[in-house]
């Protein structure tokens, strides 16, 4: 067969299907063009599986003069020279939307600009163009897309069920309404209007809409030319997807396996398995460090430096997070409602942090005549070790902020708490510490709260290198085989950074000589196979650091106090004492949740009391 050049029909239709793949791709081209012609209204119509598609903006509009050549591929009004490629500030720059999607549907544009008295139309039926002419409409851009992928029907056979194709163009919206939280969104699904955004003064205030709750928090970033802003909700508010973790990047919506991981990785040992966090991440990247022309339909790029982009992520969310900013403290009340005359130390008890909203300290005077009465201590007594701080750090170049949807006085200390105002009532099954406030039950799982308070511990020691340990006074001798005691050998200094000290005694045995001071003798045998079997399973070097979290959660989680261990009143208000030490009490180290709670109100319902 000889060489020849495809004729102009059969080039578009190749164009098309590399930018116009499905339904969604379309309308976030068009989409885009509009906010690039400054757009601050849009509406958006489909029907029919996609196939049938209208946007309508309020932007600049096209000069009647250039209505065909928008047609044409390679046009554009985005860049002009080859350097203008990498100093973009625009979404689109390729000059071949608008030619590929007219190749292969039933197509019309009309736009007017604001200084002009009529509207201009010009129609292309698969790639066959008609005259410009004149015609109605309001200043900005009107583009009407028909019967879309009618002369390929190769390509109607991949789309897949219409309401599929539609939650797809959905999604694309979502996207950028997100990022573009000044333009005011109008959405049509047929018919029926699915969802109206008005125009947002912040990324923190679009969120709200999109998670349908104001319970947002923001937190901001900014270091050596980067500058990220992140929106997230409470390890209480999760999917079972990663569909509402959404990046972007340069205000590009991307999908970014590696920012998603970071993402992941600040919210461990908030999670349970198969939990996703909700949260939206912007970056922001001088303009050499990340090349966003990789992709036809521009969903994925490429950073100079991956690593860089993964800690930037990672840090910044573990910060905002590590404050627990979802759980309302309240300030020490002058007078603690109860406390026994004998407290236990933290090292005999501890216990996990919290994470739900309290107004007010419990004072209900009715309880002091109740069979609950205690004695009265002064606060001091109770709340010398508990504080809540949120903070604002500010270093040259690195700025970091965190807030609640605004950003927290860095001047303005705080010291409250949050468990100790429940006040204990008892025990149930052995098993849960039964609490109350003035407006509600609450419900503390024991093993779980202890499991944090212990993790959080040890983690904090193994942070700043001081773990506590006991010395064995029989040491623990343990036999392996010699490939795995070799093993050991190579990361012995590890192991001894969490507090697990031993030495050699034979070809495959091993003797324990000393463990972190709270932390049972099972715990660490448990920790040694774990730590052996996960090395044994990775072909290449080990990271240790990586598992450190994972291994400590091991230590604590078989160290902490078990169900159906009873406790005495002094030991469960020492319990929820420890968990006001550390923010995340609210969740065991795998992310269970510590309490459960019941408001009065929904008590009474229930009991038929109220309607």
């Amino acid at each position: 067969m000889s060489i020849s050049y495809l004729n102009k029909q059969v080039i578009d239709q190749i164009a098309a299907g590399e930018v116009v793949e499905r339904p969604s791709h379309l309308v976030k081209e068009l989409l885009e063009n509009a906010i690039d012609a400054g757009s601050t209204k849009i509406e958006v119509r489909f029907d029919n599986g996609g196939r049938d598609i209208l946007v309508q903006d309020n932007g600049r509009g096209i000069d009647p003069k250039e209505l065909a050549l928008a047609l044409d591929r390679h046009s554009t009004s985005k860049i002009s020279e080859y350097e203008d490629i990498w100093d973009l500030s625009s979404y689109g720059f390729r000059g071949e939307a608008l030619a590929s999607i007219s190749a292969v549907s039933d197509f019309v544009l009309i736009s007017r600009q604001p200084d002009a008295k009529i509207a201009h139309k010009i129609q292309s039926k698969f790639g066959e163009k008609s005259e410009v002419t004149t015609t109605q409409l309001s200043v900005g851009t009107l583009v009407r897309v028909s019967q879309l992928f009618e002369n390929t029907p190769v390509r109607i056979k991949f789309l897949k069920t219409a309401s599929y194709e539609h939650s797809l163009i959905k999604q694309v919206i979502k996207a950028l309404a997100m990022i573009n939280y000044n333009v005011e969104f109008k959405v049509f699904d047929g018919q029926k209007l699915i969802f109206q955004t008005p125009a947002a003064k912040s990324l923190s205030e679009r969120a709200q809409w999109l998670f349908g709750s104001e319970k947002v928090f923001t937190t901001k970033k900014q270091v050596d030319g980067f500058e990220l802003e992140a929106v997230f909700m409470s390890p209480y508010d999760v999917e079972k997807n990663s569909k509402n973790i959404w990046v972007f990047v340069q205000n590009r919506w991307v999908q970014d396996k590696m920012i998603q991981s970071a993402v992941m990785e600040a919210f461990k040992n908030l999670l349970m398995h198969g939990e996703y966090p909700r949260v939206v991440v912007n970056i922001h990247c001088p303009k050499d460090f990340v090349d966003i022309n990789i992709h036809p339909a521009k969903s994925q790029v490429k950073f100079t430096d991956s690593q860089k982009i993964f800690r930037l992520v990672y840090h910044a969310l573990e910060k905002a997070l590590s404050s627990g900013p979802w759980k309302n403290s309240v300030e020490a009340p002058a007078m603690s409602l109860s406390s026994p005359s004998s407290v236990q130390s933290s090292a005999e008890l501890s216990t996990a942090p919290m994470q739900h909203s309290t107004q007010s300290s419990f004072k209900d005077p009715q309880l002091f005549t109740a069979q609950f009465q205690k004695k009265v201590f002064p606060a001091s007594q109770m709340f010398s070790s508990s504080a809540s701080t949120i903070s604002t750090v500010s270093h040259g170049a690195d700025l970091e902020t965190y807030s609640p949807n605004t950003v927290v006085d860095s001047k303005k200390e705080t010291v409250g708490v949050y468990w100790q105002q429940y006040q204990v009532v008892g025990q149930v099954d052995l098993t849960y510490i039964v609490c109350q406030s003035a407006d509600k039950m609450v419900l503390v799982d024991q093993h779980a709260a202890h499991e944090r308070v212990l993790f959080e511990r040890i983690l904090n020691q193994y942070k700043n290198g001081s773990i506590a340990i006991q010395k064995m006074l029989i040491p623990i001798s343990l036999d392996f085989e010699i490939e795995q005691v070799e093993l050991l050998l190579k990361n012995q200094e590890q192991l001894a950074k969490i507090g697990i000290e031993w030495e050699q005694t034979g070809p495959g045995s091993i003797c324990i000589l000393g463990m972190p001071t709270e932390i049972k003798e099972n715990a660490v045998l448990r920790l040694i196979n774990q730590f052996i079997n996960e090395a044994e399973a990775v072909s290449t070097s080990y990271v240790f650091e990586n598992r450190v979290k994972d291994f400590v959660a091991t230590l604590a989680c078989h160290s902490a106090i078990r169900a159906g261990q009873s406790l005495s009143h002094s030991e469960m208000e020492r319990l929820l004492a420890d968990m006001d030490e550390f923010p995340l009490s609210s969740f065991c180290p795998h992310g269970r949740p510590v309490n459960l709670e019941f408001s009065f109100k929904y008590l009474e319902k229930e009991f038929g009391r109220i309607n």
